[in-house]
């Protein structure tokens, strides 16, 4: 695959020259943008290896260019040109992520030098990440996907836990993948021989999952007409996964405080306890230390189960694993439903990058398999997606100080647009010259909208 630089400056001749200086002393493709939402676009677009970008530029500038670069892709390397100046600026960015700054006026063979060191850490990185995946393919960590410095320290401490057979406890919000992590610690461990047990400690009433949990004896109860072994027993010798642990009730967390403190169990209705192996792992996505506060968790329990400590990141906070998320689970869904691979609009890319994700890794894999089942064209497209995504930000509820202003301002500008638009070729049933004269756009610029958003005037043509 040829390679790609991506030269961003918004002086067009100096544009036009490092262009044409690079691409006859490299073998590579050059790409321009004279801005740093151009140069968004065109990532978000295709393939780029390395960004050489200056660092001062209207709008956005070099440093936010390089942060929002990260967030995208964080193989991608950035190189800042900078004036005497800004050395300092070069320097923090250098701190915050960016590969190397070369400072103007710059002489063009060091500029080659850099650009084609730059490519060689681009062609490493990538090369280093398909290992790894390929390695994680053929393992127990296939499931989990990531690249990102918080994803590789949670790789490396399964694989730390799964030396040992302490008892763990696996934090993060709903959807992080607190049980594929499970999984891996005990796929990786000596109890991987015998299927690990999961037990959803919500889905269950206490009095029924007290029973599956210890199992009972004949007579404990009603309707209990033979012995019953329970889940500690089934994974004896294994690994039992207690899921939202957090959720369980007082008297069921005194009993689980005897089998992490003795290593047994007492079934229902008898009067003899017993021994049981098994490996505790358990998960939540509730503050434990709010609960101990509150009085509905005990606190012996919590000391005994925080042994060990595992937190899943949100999805926010790995935004630098998205394309890898979304390229993974385009291929999955399209497996699972035996249809072709579908590609994204870049401009559904790049809401999918921007999105909170409250629901993490799991929401994001919904939305796709869903998008994929529901569309049937070949790429996926703006006016293809679901409620929020398709109207990203309602200005009418709390404002979310946590993002960019640019960031949310394009966002209402994306939904208006296309809302004033289908509504126009509506009115128009679909007359494209009809639709200009009505909102004074003209005919090209108009054009260029349908296809910035997806959306076909014929469409509306068919309507009466």
């Amino acid at each position: 695959m040829t390679d790609r630089i991506l030269v961003v400056d918004d002086e067009r001749d100096l544009l036009t020259g490092l262009q044409r200086t690079i691409a006859s002393e490299m073998d590579c493709r050059v790409l321009t943008a004279g801005s740093a939402r151009d140069a968004l676009a065109v990532i978000d677009r295709e393939s780029v290896d390395v960004v050489l970008a200056d660092i001062r530029m209207p709008g956005m500038d070099g440093l936010g260019l390089a942060r929002e670069i990260r967030h995208r892709d964080a193989l991608i390397t950035v190189i800042l040109m900078t004036a005497f100046g800004t050395i300092e600026q070069a320097v923090a960015a250098i701190k915050d992520g960016a590969y190397d700054f070369i400072r103007k006026p710059f002489d063009e063979q060091d500029l080659i030098r850099l650009l084609r060191k730059a490519l060689e850490r681009n062609r490493l990185l990538r090369e280093n990440v398909r290992l790894q995946q390929a390695v994680e393919r053929s393992g127990p960590l296939q499931k989990m996907i990531g690249i990102g410095v918080k994803m590789r320290q949670v790789f490396a401490s399964i694989q730390m836990l799964a030396r040992s057979d302490v008892t763990v406890l696996l934090l993060g919000e709903s959807g992080t993948g607190k049980e594929m992590a499970a999984r891996a610690v005990h796929a990786l461990g000596q109890r991987r021989d015998r299927d690990m047990v999961v037990v959803n400690c919500p889905a269950l009433p206490e009095n029924i999952l007290e029973s599956e949990l210890f199992g009972y004896r004949k007579g404990a109860f009603t309707n209990a007409a033979q012995d019953k072994k329970g889940l500690f027993e089934e994974a004896e010798g294994s690994t039992i996964l207690l899921d939202e642990i957090g959720d369980l009730s007082i008297a069921l967390q005194t009993k689980l405080l005897r089998v992490l403190q003795e290593k047994e169990i007492k079934p229902l209705g008898s009067t003899h306890t017993r021994k049981v192996d098994v490996r505790i792992i358990a998960s939540t996505n509730r503050d434990l230390a709010a609960r101990l506060q509150e009085g509905t968790f005990r606190e012996d329990l919590y000391y005994r189960l925080n042994v060990a400590t595992l937190t899943l990141p949100p999805l926010r906070d790995r935004r630098e694993d998205l394309p890898l998320l979304i390229d993974h689970f385009l291929s999955k869904a399209a497996d699972e439903l035996s249809v072709p691979v579908k590609t994204l609009h870049p401009d559904v890319r790049s809401r999918l990058m921007r999105r909170h994700w409250a629901g993490n890794i799991r929401e994001l894999e919904n939305v796709i398999r869903g998008l994929t089942a529901m569309v049937p064209q070949t790429e996926i497209g703006v006016t293809h997606l679901p409620g929020e995504l398709a109207h990203p930000c309602d200005c009418s509820g709390p404002v979310d100080l946590s993002r960019p202003y640019k960031t949310l301002k394009d966002e209402v500008l994306a939904k208006f647009t296309t809302e004033y638009v289908v509504r126009l070729l509506e009115e128009t049933r679909g007359n494209v010259t009809l639709a200009a004269q009505i909102s004074g756009i003209q005919r090209q610029s108009l054009q260029k909208i349908f296809k910035r958003y997806n959306i076909s005037p014929d469409t509306y043509r068919s309507q009466t």
